[in-house]
């Protein structure tokens, strides 16, 4: 750990990736108090809402704040900026009640505005559903808004949950599985080794991405969330393991010839457990750093999934389903830019995973050397 945690320091790149993901596990974990709504509350007037939130003002100076938005296009969707007309944002305001992880009724929210919330000015839902500041439609859009009026970053903030969550879920069933099968090839040999390797080598020629889809399309698409999100899972599990399991049954074959293995084997300690006891810890540097590249394929393959329709459906919301919803022609880019940012959060994902997996394979390298990173 001391070794890992000099090499983060002394790679910005990697201590940036670091803080990356730890945001946005912690927005994922609080997801409900930093989210100034839910994903499902509506209001009206407010369809393809621009971002609203200034840092300064000449009427209110160096401070958070929403500037009020007028809506001259209706067909279009076009607002303008009431000038001048500025409402001060507040942390540790009132607002939708919820549950926290939930268990823990609370109300409070992380940032909003300084006016009172009322209801009534929201279409569709519970109460909770129907907020708006002051008795007027202008909430707080941080990131904008989608055809609804919905506030886009409560919206990534619970779309992270699944997006974020699967790929830890996907990577350990996909992991116990090339374990036990690899480990159980490279340690017997013989036909059981022929038998398993042959079986992932069917997996391994058909294109992974057509798999996925041919197998999700088996499936009846009138499921719940739930079930979609259990779907995705295993469907995933059960593609990314064949990579990982010839790996791993490569390193249990040449583990296996060790002497304390032998020894083991001697003293009749059963095959299972001189495999997972014995040969499994001495690949831990490997199979971490297969976690950490891993995981962004899981994330990637359910927002795949989601962004063509078989995957995340209303109500729930996932990155790959708000792409889905929103990124659907080019002028919808062109006159909502803000549509984008569930895949900027993808990409920062992405790309800090793989930082964090380089940086793990340098440290965890059994053929380390010091002066290469200096460390």
């Amino acid at each position: 750990m001391k070794r890992f945690w000099r090499a983060v320091f002394r790679r910005p790149v990697a201590a940036i990736s670091l803080f990356v993901l730890v945001a946005l596990y912690g927005g994922m974990f609080f997801a409900e108090f930093i989210s100034p709504y839910t994903p499902t509350d509506v209001f009206r007037g407010s369809s393809y809402h621009p971002p609203n939130v200034r840092l300064f003002s000449r009427e209110l100076g160096l401070r958070p704040q929403i500037q009020r938005y007028v809506l001259v296009d209706d067909i279009n969707w076009e607002y303008a900026p009431v000038r001048g007309d500025y409402v001060p944002v507040r942390l540790f305001t009132e607002g939708p009640e919820y549950r926290l992880w939930g268990l823990i009724p609370m109300s409070v929210h992380l940032f909003g505005t300084e006016e009172p919330y009322t209801a009534g000015a929201g279409i569709g839902g519970d109460q909770n559903a129907r907020w708006s500041t002051g008795g007027q439609t202008e909430p707080v859009y941080l990131m904008g808004a989608d055809n609804l009026g919905r506030d886009l970053f409560s919206r990534i903030l619970y779309g992270s949950r699944i997006s974020l969550t699967i790929g830890f879920i996907g990577i350990a069933i996909s992991l116990t599985l090339a374990i036990t099968l690899g480990g159980l090839a490279g340690y017997f040999g013989g036909w059981a080794d022929w038998t398993i390797m042959r079986f992932a080598e069917f997996f391994i020629l058909i294109p992974g991405l057509y798999l996925i889809l041919f197998l999700r399309s088996l499936l009846s698409r009138d499921m719940d969330s739930g079930q979609s999100f259990l779907i995705i899972t295993v469907i995933l599990s059960f593609v990314g393991w064949p990579g990982s399991a010839r790996l791993i049954r490569g390193l249990v074959h040449s583990i296996k010839r060790e002497d304390f293995i032998i020894n083991a084997q001697l003293e009749g300690i059963p095959p299972l457990v001189i495999i997972f006891r014995h040969i499994i810890p001495q690949m831990s540097s490997i199979l971490i750093v297969s976690i950490t590249l891993g995981i962004p394929g899981f994330i990637l393959g359910e927002t795949v999934l989601s962004y063509l329709g078989l995957g995340i459906v209303d109500p729930a919301v996932s990155w790959g389903s708000l792409l889905n919803r929103e990124v659907t022609t080019l002028s919808n880019l062109r006159n909502f830019p803000w549509f984008l940012y569930p895949g900027l959060f993808l990409l920062l994902t992405t790309l800090a995973f793989n930082f964090i997996g380089d940086l793990l394979r340098d440290v965890l390298d059994p053929y380390y050397r010091e002066r290469k990173i200096g460390v």
